[in-house]
């Protein structure tokens, strides 16, 4: 197949699901399901059987598992009364909300996770823009870079997740290298960002008076059941995040080497799971039936099933080519960011870093950078434009807004992510990568 039809025809399938999803409000994951189908197979003649292989089935395990144990904690209140105590902290200070928005997130994100994280953040960021005058861009940027910040630490739902699909295409030690790596990219970029973004809405002055009534209740005391789950919580990230810390920054060892080969954030929360029900915590039925984000997993598998099919085009291999010959071997990290970064617009990170990831070792030789660093500028892509309000990251930061509050930052959203996006592809281009990986490699 001619490389010019082979990206056309993905191009135009990859549009169809986008447009039809919006259109016909199916969901986005089943379109991608068919249209690889019709790709790989009536195209590519590609066996229906290895199509089905294309499914994601570790991303998905990883994600179930560690949303199930933390829809336990969720349905506790633990996470709600640990915002309260973070945003009462502020004292009705207006010049601290935002900041103490940021800081909520970025907790919740590091213990529970980038999908937990929004949840509860987004209904008190637009409960603020509502009642005291938060600018609902502002908002929106708030819990979006606190969540960005600490979102992909490995023992966190979608890092760990991450970090398992790097592991497959290099090896443990460089896939952990590269959850390291992401996470002081991301903070270091991102808390740049948000204090620019602070400071261009500072003119929107929140009601001080509004504020200090909002946040005067003191909040309640944790029952035993938020208790039980807070040192659950606690004991399933040292547990996941410890053993890997020493095996792989302190002091190589089998004892170690086993925990985190053993211990992983799977078996850990499994583990939580089987703690919150020998303590009658929870309702499993609940849980199963309202709190589990069923679509979500259909939407990733989806995705990354029709991004499978860019291989079996040959789009995969053009763009590697591409890439390692008619580049200039110091602006491929800046192209990577840029690739992913467009297909995130519409997409998620677990299906682009199996897209593009395969192409880490032929362009780190290429641009004279550890294959774990060229992960990372994927990863950092793919959080550019997360905030697009019709990509998974940015839907979830607007569960909180009403109708109108969606409309009158729609477009602003999609302007946010191109911004964010053009400041990430500068500081590539201005060598950010060289440091960083100079810093682990």
């Amino acid at each position: 197949m001619l490389q010019v039809s082979a990206v056309l025809i993905f191009v135009v399938f990859f549009a169809l699901m986008v447009i039809l999803s919006d259109k016909l409000g199916i969901t986005i994951g089943i379109l991608g399901m068919l249209f690889t189908f019709i790709m790989s197979g009536w195209l590519c003649g590609i066996a229906p059987a290895a199509i089905v292989g294309y499914f994601p089935t570790n991303t998905i395990i990883t994600l179930f598992i560690a949303s199930t144990f933390f829809c336990y904690v969720q349905q506790t209140g633990l996470f709600g009364g640990v915002v309260a105590r973070i945003m009462h902290a502020s004292k009705g200070h207006t010049a601290l909300i935002p900041f103490a928005l940021v800081i909520s997130s970025a907790i919740l994100a590091c213990i529970g996770g980038a999908e937990v994280a929004p949840l509860l953040m987004s209904p008190i960021a637009f409960a603020i823009v509502s009642y005291a005058g938060l600018h609902p861009l502002l908002a929106v940027i708030s819990t979006y870079c606190g969540t960005a910040i600490t979102g992909m630490f490995f023992w966190t739902g979608g890092g760990s997740t991450i970090r398992t699909i790097v592991e497959g295409m290099l090896d443990e030690g460089l896939s952990y290298t590269a959850s390291y790596e992401t996470v002081l990219f991301l903070a270091g970029f991102f808390i740049i960002f948000y204090v620019c973004a602070y400071f261009t809405f500072r003119r929107h002055k929140l009601d001080s008076g509004k504020i200090s009534e909002y946040f005067s209740k003191k909040p309640e005391s944790l029952n035993r059941e938020q208790k039980f789950a807070l040192v659950t919580v606690i004991v399933v990230i040292l547990v996941t995040m410890i053993p890997v810390l020493i095996q792989t920054l302190l002091y190589a060892n089998p004892v170690t080497a086993w925990m985190s080969t053993h211990l992983t954030l799977k078996q850990n929360c499994l583990l939580g799971v089987l703690a919150f029900h020998i303590a009658g915590v929870g309702d499993v039925k609940d849980i199963m039936k309202n709190r589990i984000p069923w679509t979500s997993f259909i939407n990733i598998g989806g995705c990354c099933m029709i991004v499978a099919s860019a291989k079996d085009l040959g789009i995969t291999d053009m763009l590697a080519n591409g890439l390692a010959t008619a580049i200039p071997s110091g602006l491929i990290p800046a192209a990577l960011v840029l690739i992913s970064a467009l297909l995130s617009f519409t997409s998620n990170q677990f299906a682009i870093v199996p897209l593009l990831g395969p192409m880490a070792v032929v362009l780190g030789e290429a641009a004279g950078l550890s294959p774990a660093t060229i992960i990372v500028c994927i990863i950092a892509g793919c959080n550019a434009t997360g905030i697009s309000p019709v990509s998974m990251g940015g839907s979830l930061q607007l569960i909180g807004a009403n109708e109108e509050q969606r409309a009158s930052i729609f477009k602003k959203q999609w302007l946010t992510a191109v911004i964010v996006m053009a400041a990430m592809v500068i500081v590539s281009l201005a060598g950010v990568w060289k440091l960083i990986d100079g810093i682990f490699f």
